[in-house]
């Protein structure tokens, strides 16, 4: 049997944060999270994620653009998925291969990125 998936799920908004961990240690998820990307890089200094969700605008100096940057120069292969309340023509440039969701998004929205991130990254 192969080694759950491991995500890095980045959201300053805590009730979502918490309901999106729940959803994907349903979904046999191996899951750290963290509150902004500072904290996030933290954990990448000594757990290293297969899929990364974050938020784009976080409090702190270290936005989920910069974070998908830093992984993925450490991890070229990780998958990455980036959410933004603001429109996907309102952002800068994101990183090849980074996967937008767009604020507010459904849970099966969520969840069907997250599988494709999966099986990409297998």
């Amino acid at each position: 049997m192969s080694a759950a998936p491991k995500v890095l799920l980045v959201e300053d908004q805590f009730e979502l944060r918490d309901l999106l961990c729940d959803v994907l240690q349903d979904m046999g998820m191996d899951v750290r999270t963290a509150d902004d990307g500072q904290a996030a890089m933290r954990i990448l200094e000594t757990w290293s994620c297969d899929v990364l969700f974050s938020d784009i605008h976080m409090p702190g100096p270290v936005d989920g653009i910069g974070l998908a940057a830093h992984l993925l120069a450490a991890r070229p292969l990780a998958r990455v998925i980036l959410a933004s309340g603001h429109p996907r023509t309102q952002l800068p440039a994101l990183p090849a291969g980074v996967r937008f969701l767009q604020k507010p998004f459904r849970l099966v929205q969520f969840t069907e990125l997250i599988r494709e991130a999966q099986l990409a990254s297998a």
